[in-house]
């Protein structure tokens, strides 16, 4: 199960706007270690991919330059492991920036599980049991961990930003 990180546009007049609600899975991002550059270029990181791109280049210039270009490949790569982990926390980042705010944290097994749980919330599991008994039996995946999704602002072993 993983969390993912609610975020909303600060409200205007005092209602906030559901439609512009975002979740990212907080953890590592496959894609973004793979192909980071355009990991980084497709969700708009614009400083962060040109900070890859050039720190990619002088690695590989310096390995070539001094003959030692199993550790430029190696320092590569972990340029990318290091993109793989922070990219997700990254594109937070750029969304509080843009004045997006952290509203909380839901676990679950997809973004749109944890979509339905947030919006939903207690609801949830009551409206699939009424739409089991009401008409034709709909199978729906079973939730793990219950219907009830686990919200709150710890993320593995630390608080999250600003819990301190």
């Amino acid at each position: 199960m993983a969390s993912f990180l609610v975020l909303a546009p600060r409200p205007q007049n005092g209602q906030r706007d559901d439609d512009s609600t975002v979740f990212i899975r907080d953890g590592f991002a496959f894609l973004a270690f793979v192909l980071p550059v355009p990991w980084l270029l497709v969700h708009r990181l614009w400083f962060e991919a040109a900070l890859v791109m050039g720190l990619t280049v002088v690695i590989s210039a310096v390995g070539n330059l001094t003959g030692h270009d199993n550790m430029a490949a190696f320092a590569t790569a972990l340029l990318s492991l290091l993109v793989g982990f922070e990219a997700n926390n990254w594109r937070a980042s750029r969304l509080e920036r843009r004045g997006f705010e952290q509203i909380g944290i839901v676990d679950s097994d997809s973004a749109a599980d944890a979509e339905t749980a947030w919006f939903l919330g207690p609801k949830f599991a009551p409206a699939m049991m009424r739409q089991e008994a009401a008409g034709p039996k709909v199978v729906m995946p079973p939730l793990r961990g219950g219907p009830n999704p686990v919200l709150g602002s710890m993320v593995g072993l630390v608080s999250h930003r600003g819990d301190n």
